[in-house]
């Protein structure tokens, strides 16, 4: 079955890709998806529209499907940034009302928040220890005055800890604060249902662990999120009855398309809709089992050759990232070194990420491995 999943990926063909936590390869699946719908535009234009609005149709479908939401309570964004945004602008804010975001962040999910300062707002961080956040931390935090929203990643980008998200929502819950959660690193590998784990808001760009292309991405909004934040960019969309252009009345429509201002970005909606269905087609469950699998490989690898890993070891706080500590070369030399043999990683702070998908093999680990044999005899 493995040999089918790889054949969507013709990348694996030519180096062995181990990057999904920065910018993934797309299948052929997305590519024939987007082709489909370039090709509709420029053989047809706008005369059958129609055949165009039903594969955006499709791809909500699928993107609520994977989050186990309706499709009611998803948007389509740009990117991970523009959710971000909307959310952080969009929420009923104070002055002196605080936000709570930990430390380690990608700045995605940092910039958004220290920009509400000249709305009166605070930012109180969580303190990152060893690669890890802990509860007892967050909770101090939480509990500070006017704390009125919680923003963490479900994933940590450099070290891949894994944030314990039933446990913040519950948190969230006692204390009535909003809980937003980036879920680019997790969002196709890890299964993720914000219903079920509290969250109010979800933001995710197709780009990384969907294997879908850049510049479209996911906003969930729940129903108290929905009935919370407003719109900060509006639109002919953005309103009930959206086609009838003559007729002015500024009423928001009440799903989470009212975030969805003007024209959609039709062609990168088709390829992120075609990246979605062939994830449920394999199934997230079975997604995360493999994950998991070839990351066992790769840390036993690491262990034999005595490597140092920054990635929490613990199960239940383990993700696709996989981050260890080169011991001769400097993290961006090490990682230029694998581009060099074909094995494509990433350096992060103090280390080389590695993040292997679904489709990936125990070749891909060997071939990563005799790569580090080799650069690790360089010096």
């Amino acid at each position: 079955m493995n040999d089918t999943w790889r054949k969507w990926f013709p990348v694996s063909s030519r180096i062995t890709y181990l990057n999904h936590a920065g910018v993934a390869p797309l299948s052929t699946r997305a590519a024939a998806a987007m082709e489909t719908a370039v090709r509709e535009c420029t053989e047809w234009g706008a005369f059958r529209y129609g055949r165009l609005l039903n594969g955006i149709r499709r791809a909500r479908g699928s993107a609520a499907e994977l989050l186990e939401v309706h499709p009611d309570h998803v948007a389509f964004v740009k990117n991970t940034s523009e959710g971000v945004s909307f959310v952080a602008e969009g929420f009923p804010w104070k002055a002196g009302d605080a936000v709570v975001v930990p430390e380690g962040e990608f700045p995605s999910n940092v910039y958004p928040w220290m920009n509400l300062a000249r709305r009166g707002v605070r930012v109180i961080r969580v303190p990152e220890r060893g690669g890890r956040l802990d509860m007892d931390d967050y909770r101090r935090a939480v509990s500070q005055r006017r704390v009125r929203l919680l923003a963490v990643s479900a994933v940590e980008y450099g070290t891949g800890f894994r944030n314990d998200l039933a446990a913040l929502g519950e948190l969230c819950r006692k204390r009535g604060v909003l809980f937003f959660v980036d879920a680019i690193q997790a969002l196709g590998c890890i299964p993720l249902a914000p219903e079920r784990l509290g969250i109010h808001a979800l933001a995710a760009d197709g780009h990384k662990w969907l294997c879908g292309p850049e510049g479209i991405g996911l906003l969930y909004l729940s129903r108290e999120a929905l009935e919370r934040l407003h719109p900060v960019e509006v639109g002919w969309n953005s309103v009930q009855d959206p086609m009838a252009f003559d007729r002015i009345r500024f009423e928001l429509r009440p799903d989470a398309a009212r975030f969805e201002a003007g024209s959609p970005s039709t062609v990168a909606v088709h390829g992120l809709g075609a990246a979605l269905e062939l994830l449920l087609e394999v199934g997230i469950a079975r997604v995360w089992a493999r994950v998991q699998e070839l990351w066992g490989g790769l840390i036993e690898g690491l262990r034999e050759r005595s490597y140092s890993v920054a990635s929490p070891l613990a199960p239940r706080e383990r993700s696709g990232i996989l981050t260890f500590v080169p011991r001769r070369k400097a993290p961006t030399d090490l990682a230029a070194g694998f581009h060099v043999e074909g094995v494509f990683v990433a350096a992060r702070g103090p280390g080389v990420r590695v993040s292997p998908h679904f489709y990936n093999t125990t070749e891909d680990l060997e071939r990563f491995f005799a790569a580090l044999d080799r650069l690790d005899r360089e010096g």
